[in-house]
């Protein structure tokens, strides 16, 4: 049987997963008797060939979620039409319970406390929360049920291979994907046209944006009335541009912690961030770029920023921001260098599930798992909140096709997921809160000429080491 995994490795994730994780450790063990009997082979026995439904009773399954406002509706609609569709036919019963921002917070207070009898069944959690969750007791890899091949309603073989890369840890996938995104580049095509860009040719890399970022930028006197480029430089952008560098470029070793530990960041060895570092400096040379998000998707629509950097999952809010006021667009985003060919990371969350020792939930939570991930449950969800499906069979759809076609500003994050490698993705890195916060300080004080380059880049190297190696040594053997 699992051992969970310690609680500081648990803790250091935990910083991280409200905003948007390995090897041997320092293990809690919960009380034996405090864990349920995983469910046997002899358990899973079919159901009378004339019905689907798996007990003469409805089965149960508690699903935890963090989605809020628009995506909680959202959310909330496909878990109904589960229940009156696919639940209907197998008498499962799903009652979703929204459990705050950090899902895996949540998870590991129960799991130290041995309590696993108030486990959900099933639960959303965003992909850094993965190597965790994956040490404990009752968590049940989708991979392991594939490999059984019981009750398949979501082929293995029709989820995005980028989107599973985000949820595989040590080569097994541990989380079916759901809400996922991409960053992108947002741009006001009047803006563009006003200051003599092409709005149809946007930026391409970060000397390009740095260029228009110049004509873009207005000011009255000295004071900077709309500023051609805002977005804070974090863990989460400063990766994907630095991933995407050349073919793809891992953030640290073991493959940016997938393949195992992570215990040190390589971009300082490889190049990779003072080659980003060289570009960017270009952007902060103009003048006319916001280093601090306030009020981003506000200021972006009130046309106080021409340009912004943000996860795709904004665009279903800038469209209710915007309306009709002015035309914009959104378009790959921009590369350190022309040559590069990694693209961006899948960000989101993924859904897990449980084995409290009840096999008829067990087989429950797995065809809810599935179904989440199935053309239907994609599709409403994501038409209603700017979610990416990750079912690559949906965009053979004409209902997708259709959706596209109309949601023009959604045709740009497909493309570009579609496109990048698989290996591109933010590491599981472990004290992943900690090292979000070195690049927000270390990226904001360069941006605002209190650091120089090879500072800034000497600090991030150094900062993130020292927090990865004090994890590694309480944790790894």
């Amino acid at each position: 049987m699992k051992k969970t995994l310690s609680f500081v490795m648990a803790a250091g994730l935990i910083l991280s997963l409200g905003a948007c994780g390995q090897g041997a450790s320092t293990k809690t063990k919960a009380p034996a008797a405090a864990v349920p009997e995983p469910t046997t082979a002899a358990q899973t026995t079919g159901t009378p060939e004339e019905t689907k439904r798996i007990s003469d009773k409805d089965v149960e399954v508690s699903f935890w979620h963090h989605m809020e406002g628009t995506n909680a509706s959202a959310l909330e609609t496909a878990v109904n039409h589960f229940n009156e569709t696919t639940g209907k036919e197998y008498g499962i019963v799903v009652t979703p319970s929204f459990q705050g921002s950090n899902t895996a917070e949540k998870l590991n207070t129960l799991a130290q406390a041995g309590d696993w009898k108030n486990f959900p069944d099933v639960c959303q959690v965003a992909s850094a929360g993965i190597p965790a969750i994956s040490g404990y007791d009752l968590f049940v890899a989708p991979e392991d049920m594939y490999a059984k091949g019981e009750d398949i309603l979501l082929p293995r073989e029709s989820i995005i291979a980028n989107n599973a890369r985000t949820f595989t840890y040590k080569d097994k996938l541990c989380a079916i994907p759901f809400s996922n995104s991409t960053i992108l580049l947002y741009y006001n095509k009047e803006l563009f046209k006003a200051s003599g860009l092409d709005p149809e040719n946007p930026p391409k890399t970060i000397a390009e944006m740095a260029d228009a970022i110049t004509k873009l930028t207005a000011k009255d006197g000295n004071e900077v009335t709309t500023y051609g480029l805002n977005v804070q430089v974090k863990r989460y952008q400063l990766v994907n541009w630095v991933g995407g560098e050349g073919d793809f470029n891992f953030i640290g070793d073991n493959e940016g912690g997938r393949a195992g530990l992570m215990s040190k960041v390589t971009f300082g060895e490889d190049g990779s961030l003072m080659t980003y570092l060289n570009e960017w400096e270009k952007v902060i040379a103009t003048g006319g770029y916001k280093p601090v998000e306030d009020n981003i998707n506000e200021e972006f629509a009130m046309q106080l920023s021409a340009m912004a950097i943000m996860s795709s999952a904004r665009i279903a809010k800038l469209n209710d921001l915007i309306g009709d006021s002015f035309e914009w667009g959104t378009a790959p985003f921009p590369k350190v260098n022309a040559e590069d060919k990694g693209g961006t990371a899948v960000g989101g969350s993924g859904i897990v599930m449980f084995d409290k020792g009840n096999a008829d939930e067990l087989r429950a939570s797995w065809i809810f798992q599935q179904y989440l991930g199935g053309e239907d449950a994609q599709y409403d969800f994501c038409t209603a909140s700017g979610y990416i499906p990750m079912n690559k069979d949906l965009y053979e759809e004409e209902r997708m096709k259709t959706y596209l076609s109309e949601n023009t500003a959604m045709v740009a994050a497909v493309d570009q997921l579609m496109a990048s490698n698989p290996n591109v993705q933010e590491p599981f890195d472990i004290v992943t809160g900690d090292i979000n916060s070195i690049i927000d300080e270390e990226m904001l004080a360069f941006a605002q000429g209190t650091s120089d380059k090879q500072t800034t880049h000497d600090n991030i190297v150094n900062k993130c080491n020292e927090k990865l190696e004090a994890y590694v040594k309480v944790n790894a053997k």
